[in-house]
């Protein structure tokens, strides 16, 4: 073979190797399914709504030492990392009279990530302007900061807005913001800044525990997180759901630690108390559970693993039946 054939046949192999246009690499896409998850409770349809995750130290726990933490996660997860991952989500329930959000997600407060709640809403097939009720679990910041938009007006121009009594006391009382602690202050402008549209409408409401809000719903007083955090018990055609709030924050560890609390909590210790009792009840009843902090969607199952602790099985998914 000449050197001239022998350079074609070289070339030719070449050109063999090197993909057509049509199979070169594909961008990958980097991006998740809208985060929204849907269930029936009786006739009643409630939707999952995600506003974002992040991580947050394994330090955040309180009631046992670092080398505790460490061997409990150890023993859960087969490794001890140093933080955990966390959700965000909110719960929208459709009636057929009312449409009802369950808390707001974090808005614009939270940073990068999250404030997704009104996209998912919109994706989920509704738009904010049909949200006629907003029932909130307590006035963190990752629970209300979604109730206004960029310019700080009401991102549900036509929902009103419950809350209990105790909470709403706590959280805009100038008082209590005077006196609070430098790092607790802001938490006090952030409510008072983003109820105040919603106040001066006259769409700020207080509910009372343990007498229906609609029939079939309930709300119910879990303090300790916070001093006015409460649930909700919607109840339709033998079916029973528990939107609970901040009761577990970290799900790998607190169902089976019940005894932490976190530094979140204004009350430590009735928050222990709260959640324990509360987890009992659930388990023993076998009540479908709504969690704000549970890796989304945060619904499913309690159940006791037969000795202090308890164990969590999410929903399975499947279609809306």
């Amino acid at each position: 073979m000449t050197i001239g054939a022998y350079t074609r046949v070289v070339i030719l192999l070449l050109a063999a190797l090197v993909l057509p246009a049509s199979q070169a690499a594909t961008p990958q896409i980097k991006t998740q399914a809208p985060g929204y998850y849907r269930i029936m409770i009786g006739k009643t349809e409630v939707t999952a709504l995600y506003d974002g995750s992040s991580t947050f130290p394994l330090t955040l726990f309180k009631n046992a030492t670092p080398a505790e933490l460490d061997r409990q996660v150890a023993a859960i997860n087969g490794n001890a990392p140093k933080v955990v991952n966390g959700s965000v989500n909110s719960f929208l329930i459709n009636t057929g009279e009312h449409l009802i959000l369950i808390d707001s997600g974090g808005g614009k407060l939270l940073g990068a990530g999250f404030g997704q709640v009104a996209t998912n809403l919109r994706a989920a097939g509704y738009s904010p302007e049909q949200v006629d009720l907003v029932l909130l679990t307590h006035m963190h910041g990752d629970h209300i900061g979604g109730l206004v938009n960029a310019e700080g007006q009401p991102a549900y121009p036509n929902a009103t807005i419950w809350t209990s009594k105790a909470e709403a006391d706590y959280w805009l009382s100038p008082a209590n913001a005077a006196k609070a602690s430098k790092d607790k202050q802001a938490g006090f402008q952030r409510a008072t800044d983003i109820l105040t549209p919603y106040r001066q409408a006259g769409k700020l409401k207080f509910f009372t525990t343990g007498k229906d809000l609609l029939p079939g719903l309930q709300p119910i007083a879990l303090p300790g997180h916070t001093p006015g955090h409460s649930g909700f018990i919607l109840e339709q055609g033998g079916q029973r759901i528990l939107f609970w709030g901040d009761i577990v924050h970290y799900s790998a560890l607190q169902f089976a630690h019940p005894e932490l609390a976190v530094g979140f909590d204004a009350d430590g210790v009735q928050a222990v108390k709260t959640r324990a009792a509360l987890l009992a009840l659930v388990a023993r009843q076998q009540t479908l559970v709504a969690g704000a902090h549970i890796t989304f969607p945060g619904i499913g199952y309690v159940s006791s693993d037969g000795k202090t602790g308890y164990r969590w099985t999410p929903v399975g998914y499947g279609e809306v039946r």
